[in-house]
Formats: C-alpha cells, sequence, structure tokens
C-alpha cells in the first residue's frame, strides 16, 4: 500500500494506482537504494520505520517509500560519509542523490539514495518491479563506437571531482558502474579504496557501507586513492573488446595515460574530439515541438519560447550540421515590472547573437567553440536586461529578469545550457533524468553540505533563485553548458517551473513521455498533452513545453587514426609530444576562442565555487601537443567545505627552434636582473620606512591600528578558497562600522577592512581574498566550542542582548533572521504570485548532466555550510560591528524573516 500525499486524505492505496482512489490526487513512486549493513537483517516485504518497504529484487537493497508525503528521516548532524554525495550533486545524472539517513540498531545508518542506477518497469494497474542498470562492462562488446566514447568521456569528466573527494575508486570498480544506454550511472559511491594494484578488487561491493558507515569504526587515517595510471589500467580491458573503428586510438591514450603524459583535463579533450570525429558518419533524425501557455491563474504569458509556440519541426543530423537548430524555453521574472519582457528580450538577444555562428560558414566550429558561444550569447542577453534595469533605475525586487533554458542542435549533438529553475530532462525508454541543477537555495545548501535535498526543501525560501537573466552584471554569471552526443534514441525535454512543480515531471513521465521515447506518440501531441497536466494539477504559474525526439538512423564507423591520441615521444614519461595535425580526418581547430571567452576560462558547469585551475592547458592549435601537468593534489572528505572547479585552459606553443629557446633564455635573464634591482630597492623603501607600510598608508584609508584587535582571532576564520564567484555590495568606499544595540536588525556585509572580508552570499569567498567566517558560539566565551557553520554576507541578523565579560570583553547574541539567496537578500529573484509550499515535494524533483559537463572539473572543494535561519548564539561585538551595517528603514517581512513572527 501507498498512502496518499495529499495532508487533509492520505488515505492507503493499492500499490500500483497512479492516483488516490479518494482525492484523486497524483501518488508519487520513489524507489530508493540502499546503503548498510541493515538491509542483510531484511526480508521483502519488511518495513523499515514503518515506511520503507523492501522490494522484492535479488539484491535486497531496493526500497519503496510508501509515506511519500511525509519528510524523509536524517539527522542534526550529518556523518563525514555523506558529505561526497552532497558536494557531488552538480553531477546529477551520474551521482545518486540522498534521499533519507536513518540510524538503526547496533549504531548502524541506513543511507537510502535517490536517481540511483536501476529503472523501474511498470503496467498499469500493478505494482512496478525495479532492477538494476546493467554494467558497462556487460553493454561494452555490442554497442556503437560512439557511446564506447562516449562512456570513457564521462568517465573522464568526473575524475577530478571524485579524486578530491576520494571516492575516485568508484569509476574502477565494474559492480558501480552502470548504463542507461549512452548515459553513465553510478549505483553507490565507493568512499573506501584501498592499494592502487588492487583497487578494483578490493573495494567495496554496492550497498556495503563505508568505513565510516558503522557508529563504532573511524577510518584508519588517509588512504591510498587511484592515479589515472589505475584508471588506465582498469580500461585495457575494454579497450581489447572495443570497436575495431576506434580501438587503435584507445590503446594509445591509454598507453599515455598510463605513462602520466596527459592528465584528466587533457584526456577529456581527446575523446571529446574523438566524438565529434567519429559522430560525422552518425546519423540521427529529430523531431521538435514547442508549446507555451498563460495557465488558468494568471492575467498574463510571462514565459517566453523559441520557435515560436506551436512549432513543429522535422530535421536530420546532416541539415543542423550546417543550420544548427535552437529551442530555447524562458521564464520571465518581475510581475508587473516587466518579467514577460525581459523573457522575450532574452531570447531575442541569444538568436541574434547566435545566427551568425549558426551559418554554414561557421559549420566547422568545434565543440569547445559552440559552448563559448552559447555561454556569450547568455551572458550577452543578460547584460542588455540589465542595462534596461539600470536604466529604469530599478533596483532589487523592482528588476525584471528571465530563467532560461536551452538546447542547441547540432549535427549529432545536442548542447544543454541553462540559468535559474527551468528544466531540461532526458527521457528514455526505460528512465525519466533531470539533467540540470536549478540555481536555488536549495540546491546550493546541499552542495555545500548543509542537509538533504528534501529537508532543505522545507526551510522558508529554498526555491528562491540565486541567479537569473538580469539580475546583475554577467561577470558573476555562471551559466550552465553540457554536450550530449546521440548515440541512441531518447527525449530531451525543456520546460518552465510550471511544469516541473511539485515533481510533476517524474510522476507522469511514464504515461506521457515515454510513449514519445517508443515513437507511439508525435512531439506534438505530447506537448499539447503536458501543457493539460500541468494545467490541472499544478496550474499556478504559465507553462513553457519544449520537446526535442532524437532517434538514430545509422551509427557512425568512421576509422579513428591512431595518431589522434597524440605521438609519444621517446624518452621520459611526462614529457610533452607533438600532436599530429588530422585537419584533413576531421579533427577541428580548437583555437581562436572569442576575447569573452578567453577571459571567462571554459565554461562552469554545475559549479560549486569556480576558481582557476593549472592542471589543464589548452593547445593554441591543432599542430600543438596539450602541456602536461601534475595531478591536482585531493583534500580529505572530512574537511566540511568544498569546491567543484573546472580547469582553466590557457594557449601554449611549442617552442621547437633551438634559436628560439636561447632568445628565450636570454630574455628570462633580463627580466631577473630588473626584478631582482626592484626587490633590492623596495627593502630600502621598506627599511627607510622604519619596517611599516601599514602606518604609512593605513591613515589614507581611514582604518585605525587596532581595527582588528589579536583578541578577536579565536572568532575569524582566515582561510582562502580562490572563488571568482558574485561579491556583494560596492567595495569601493569604507563602510561605517554597524551600531549594535539589542533590538537592532544589521546585515553581514563584504568587509572594507584588509583582512577582514565576509562570505560571499553562497558562503564562498571572493578570489585572492581572506574571509571572515562570522561564526557564533553557544557562551560569550570564545573558550566554548563553535556552531557549525556561519553567517554568509547578506544575512540579516537580530541583536538580542549584550554581555560584557568578567574580562571586560563585550559580547552579543545574535539571531539569524535571514539569509540571501542573491547578491544580497534584497536581490532574491523570485516570481510573482508564486505559490507556498504546502510539502515537501513542492519543488523537488529526483535528479536526473547525462553525458556529464562538457568542461572537465578539477575539483579542489572549499566551502563550508551555512548556519540556518533562526540559529541563535554568541559573537564579539566588535567582530559584528567591523562586518556588519545598520538597515535603513522599514524592513520587509522577507528580510525580518524568522525575525518577523
Amino acid at each position: 500500500m501507498i498512502n496518499c500525499p495529499n495532508p487533509s486524505c492520505k488515505a492507503a492505496n493499492p500499490e500500483g494506482y497512479e492516483s488516490c482512489r479518494v482525492c484523486q490526487a497524483a501518488l508519487p513512486y520513489r524507489y530508493l537504494w540502499g546503503v548498510g549493513n541493515w538491509p542483510a537483517t531484511l526480508k521483502p516485504g519488511d518495513l523499515v520505520n514503518q515506511r520503507y518497504l523492501l522490494k522484492s529484487t535479488a539484491e535486497n537493497r531496493i526500497f519503496l517509500d510508501t509515506q511519500p508525503g511525509l519528510v524523509p528521516e536524517s539527522l542534526p548532524e550529518l556523518p563525514e560519509f555523506l558529505l561526497p554525495y552532497l558536494h557531488l550533486s552538480v553531477y546529477p545524472v551520474s551521482v545518486p542523490r540522498p534521499y533519507a539517513l536513518i540510524k538503526g540498531p547496533d549504531k548502524d545508518y541506513l543511507l537510502l539514495l535517490e536517481s540511483a542506477a536501476f529503472s523501474v518497469s511498470k503496467r498499469e494497474g500493478l505494482p512496478g518491479v525495479p532492477s538494476l542498470l546493467p554494467r558497462l562492462s556487460e553493454q561494452w562488446d555490442e554497442t556503437s563506437p560512439l557511446r564506447q566514447l562516449s562512456w570513457l568521456w564521462q568517465m573522464a569528466q568526473l575524475w577530478d571531482a571524485f579524486q578530491a573527494e576520494q571516492v575516485a575508486a568508484t569509476l574502477l570498480n565494474d559492480d558501480f558502474v552502470r548504463v542507461d544506454g549512452s548515459v553513465l550511472r553510478l549505483l553507490d559511491l565507493a568512499s573506501s579504496p584501498v592499494g592502487r594494484s588492487r583497487i578494483p578488487q578490493q573495494t567495496r561491493q554496492p550497498g556495503q557501507p563505508a568505513q565510516t558507515m558503522s557508529g563504532g569504526g573511524a577510518s584508519a587515517g588517509p588512504i591510498a586513492q587511484p592515479t589515472l595510471t589505475d584508471l588506465a589500467r582498469s580500461w585495457y580491458p575494454l579497450v581489447g573488446r572495443s570497436h575495431q573503428t576506434i580501438r587503435a586510438f584507445l590503446d594509445r591514450l591509454c598507453e599515455r595515460l598510463e605513462r602520466q603524459q596527459i592528465n584528466a583535463e587533457q584526456l577529456s579533450e581527446y575523446l571529446s574530439q574523438a566524438m565529434s570525429m567519429c559522430a560525422q558518419d552518425q546519423a540521427v533524425s529529430y523531431d521538435l515541438a514547442v508549446f507555451t501557455d498563460q495557465g488558468p491563474t494568471r492575467k498574463r504569458n510571462e514565459d517566453a519560447c523559441y520557435p515560436a509556440s506551436g512549432t513543429m519541426k522535422t530535421l536530420t543530423s546532416e541539415e543542423v550540421k550546417v543550420q544548427p537548430q535552437l529551442l530555447i524555453v524562458c521564464d520571465g521574472i518581475g510581475g508587473h515590472q516587466g518579467g514577460d519582457v525581459a523573457s522575450k528580450l532574452a531570447i531575442t538577444t541569444i538568436e541574434s547573437r547566435l545566427q551568425p555562428l549558426l551559418s554554414h560558414a561557421h559549420s566547422d566550429l568545434t565543440s569547445t567553440e559552440l559552448v563559448l558561444a552559447i555561454e556569450a550569447a547568455i551572458c550577452a542577453a543578460n547584460d542588455e536586461i540589465s542595462a534596461q534595469n539600470d536604466q529604469a533605475q530599478r533596483q532589487a525586487r523592482d528588476r525584471m529578469g528571465t530563467t532560461l533554458v536551452l538546447a542547441l542542435i547540432k549535427g549529432a549533438n545536442v548542447y544543454i545550457a541553462h540559468v535559474g529553475d527551468s528544466r531540461a530532462y532526458r527521457v528514455s525508454v526505460g528512465n525519466c533524468q533531470q539533467v540540470t541543477l536549478d540555481d536555488d537555495v536549495a540546491s546550493r545548501q546541499v552542495r555545500l553540505g548543509g542537509s538533504l535535498y528534501r529537508e532543505v526543501l522545507l526551510q522558508p525560501g529554498s526555491g528562491s533563485l540565486i541567479q537569473a537573466l538580469g539580475m546583475s552584471s554577467s561577470q558573476t554569471l555562471r551559466p550552465t553548458v553540457q554536450r550530449f552526443a546521440i548515440a541512441e534514441d531518447c527525449v530531451f525535454l525543456l520546460c518552465s517551473d510550471g511544469l516541473s512543480d511539485s515533481d510533476r515531471v517524474e510522476q507522469f513521465w511514464h504515461q506521457v513521455i515515454r510513449p514519445l521515447a517508443a515513437e507511439e506518440k508525435s512531439t506534438a501531441k505530447v506537448g499539447k498533452q503536458l501543457i493539460e497536466l500541468a494545467n490541472k494539477y499544478n496550474g499556478h504559474d504559465n507553462v513553457t513545453v519544449g520537446l526535442l525526439k532524437a532517434a538514430v538512423v545509422r551509427d557512425a564507423n568512421r576509422m579513428l587514426p591512431r595518431e589522434l591520441a597524440g605521438e609519444l615521444v621517446s624518452g621520459s614519461a611526462g614529457q610533452p609530444g607533438t600532436f599530429a595535425n588530422l585537419a584533413n580526418a576531421g579533427a577541428g581547430n580548437t583555437s581562436g576562442p572569442s576575447a569573452r571567452g578567453a577571459d571567462r576560462g571554459t565554461t562552469r558547469l554545475m559549479p560549486l565555487n569556480p576558481t582557476v585551475s593549472q592542471s589543464g592547458n589548452q593547445r593554441a592549435n591543432v599542430g600543438d601537443e596539450p602541456v602536461s601537468s601534475s595531478q591536482p593534489s585531493s583534500q580529505p572528505s572530512s574537511q566540511r567545505g568544498r569546491s567543484v572547479t573546472a580547469g582553466h585552459r590557457q594557449s601554449t606553443a611549442v617552442i621547437s627552434s633551438n634559436s628560439q629557446q636561447s632568445q628565450t633564455a636570454a630574455n628570462l635573464s633580463k627580466i631577473a636582473a630588473v626584478l631582482a634591482l626592484l626587490i633590492a630597492l623596495g627593502g630600502a623603501l621598506y627599511f627607510l620606512l622604519g619596517g611599516s607600510l601599514g602606518g604609512l598608508f593605513g591613515g589614507r584609508l581611514g582604518l585605525e591600528p587596532e581595527t582588528l584587535d589579536r583578541s578577536e582571532e579565536s572568532n575569524v576564520d582566515s582561510t582562502s578558497s580562490g572563488n571568482d564567484g558574485a561579491r556583494v555590495g560596492d567595495r569601493g568606499a569604507i563602510a561605517v562600522p554597524a551600531d549594535i544595540k539589542v533590538g537592532n536588525y544589521v546585515r553581514i556585509r563584504q568587509s572594507d577592512v584588509p583582512g577582514i572580508v565576509s562570505s560571499s552570499p553562497d558562503g564562498t569567498t571572493p578570489k585572492n581574498v581572506e574571509v571572515l567566517s562570522l561564526r557564533l558560539y553557544p557562551q560569550p566565551s570564545n573558550a566554548a566550542r563553535e556552531i557549525p557553520g556561519l553567517i554568509p554576507a547578506g544575512g540579516i541578523v537580530q541583536v538580542l542582548e549584550q554581555q560584557v565579560t568578567t574580562n571586560q570583553t563585550r559580547w552579543v547574541r545574535l539571531k539569524l533572521c535571514s539569509i540571501p539567496s542573491g547578491e544580497s537578500l534584497a536581490d532574491v529573484p523570485a516570481e510573482t504570485d508564486s505559490p507556498t509550499s504546502s510539502g515537501p515535494a513542492a519543488s523537488g524533483s529526483a535528479s536526473g548532466s547525462g553525458s556529464e559537463p562538457n568542461s572537465p572539473a578539477s575539483a579542489q572543494l572549499s566551502e563550508t555550510m551555512m548556519l540556518s535561519p533562526a540559529a541563535e548564539g554568541w559573537a564579539l561585538e566588535t567582530t559584528v560591528a567591523s562586518v556588519a551595517e545598520n538597515l535603513d528603514g522599514n524592513l520587509q517581512p522577507s528580510q525580518r524573516g524568522v525575525c518577523g513572527s
């Protein structure tokens, strides 16, 4: 039986019913993968916590939540073994998401994961039958060469991030790595690898607990992590069984990988180029349809789409190779202030910016160039909307804006980009997966390691956006771009939240969208049906749906030359070689991105905290070999905060002539001499000034030497994470310290005092600056253990009490009223008249980047979780004053938050 999620009904229904037999509410079926020792003691049909039904499967680890209307269980403090799942939530297709965490008998944990690597077959009126997806090795022999390349490419995309989280052994374990058609899926994360030479044999099996999952056991210390050499050796058996057209290339690639001549980013780039060359012969047909509707309760439609609503097209890969096709969905924000204007302006700008690149003259654009072009077009649209806001002097919530999700179809590739909470889903005959990650507070809190997704959905403002087009300069915008190689029949659904709210896509995909994937319905019929479902079951918002059905007509069969993996150099490993000129074989030139793209580096793909990484370099041209670099150091998962970074590519050139090398050496000698002279002069100046430049410039900055008292250092967390994210407030002028009085509301700002810089709204810190983490203590004493978490910049607190301790130190008791979801609390992008969430399913969904993000993530994670509203604690008064600003005038209810109730 499954209980109705309607809180006023809760009727029990036989498993298999699609809607409640009493109130007709849709019944969500959430199948979960169980990790821990507990399931081994159960038999099919048993209930855990009178809620989770163990299904009858050979693995005995797949559960069904029979009370989906209730909040899933969690713990006040999340154990360390859970953090990799949360930090890696930026990879929603491959990495399963924690759904519930239960502490059972014998201090054991049961971790339940949603969106794990299994599928559920359904027949109308009958219970679903879950089964594990096949292992990659089981599907390898009979699949196409493009799909084989795509699987390895997705694995390379994950490597750096997994290594930083100490779960890279997952990618070497055949039991963990599963496939859903052309998409790589993981059953679980292997967080306890062992010695390198035997990693595949000795990593734990799926469902078995990691070393830290037992309440009584702790890790014995740092465990050796696998290297790219181990990855190469795990690929060799696959290479021997690979398709003959790519076998020589993969053999050379693995040889170079084993010799450590390339890093993970370069590995990804080689495989990406191989996919592009292979896909040139792939024949695909596309059916496209797009519809938008005002909805039953809205006065006007603030959504917009491209092509125009009602458009239906049939295209071939040959046609879109020459003239790529765009599909865009926008959801306007701003109500009477112009949400409809913003959504239409975004589409007009993006279409006009990309149109010159989508002509026959640019049909040879590489994947990297297309990604950069998409990102540049999105940023241009953002600046157009922002400029209109600035011209009209709109501030904060008065600014118009829009979310965006788009698909660009070129040849046998589909590029998905998004900003905000408009979503893209990928649907096959067996599965439906969300491939974009919402830019909202809930998703941010999860990837910071703060809480489970279903739990954080209950917090006020969890659905508020952290970025949207038009809210600020494009310098702070981080669009997400992904590439999907079409190696199997599938459907891409692009939609506004008028459809995706309350898990409607997850609830109805099997009966509505699956027939399209199975070629039983047309895109037009399914699109209209989805509009009707959205208006019936949601109905509170405009709704827009874009559908793209892709069907493989002919698999690619192009022979990839062995030289595509680069020429090996005779001598020591790690020395760059000569990359063969393969222009005639179809390899494109990756040089010459736009100035904007070069400045921004490669596209950030679902980043926690994008930073510049030196781990990878971009070729200046096809004839140049990527310069290898050392593997990035990984930090242990025990560190609470992390950041996934995308490698920043730099152009390099190979200098081959001796004369060039001699000239370079001479120039370096001159530079060294000049630097030595400057250092000597600087030392003399320092000595003449009495050894203190601070006294000379401090007065000019208006700073007193005692601004940061040494006694306060215990309340300061000065860690640098190298984030280039959005800055909060204007740092052009020095702010006046806040007046701290009982009852006052103050906002934590980005400090203007050197060495005292508060965190950004997402809990991270801007690039090349130190952080002042405003932390709270349970008592007015820094000897007490601090309360976990920090208050981010933009957070509003109320002063509840002041106290002077025996050593004459002044402390204040604070209550966190609200936290920001934009650049500041006042800048929260939010739709007008948006409904209030009535339950945990209000905006959540089972996440489902199929092919993972286009730019490989070199992971160095360095973020800290934030405190939630209503948190209370003590802090030094002088510390608070140095990073807070007084709030003048009346506060909005959203700003008072929990303090206004």
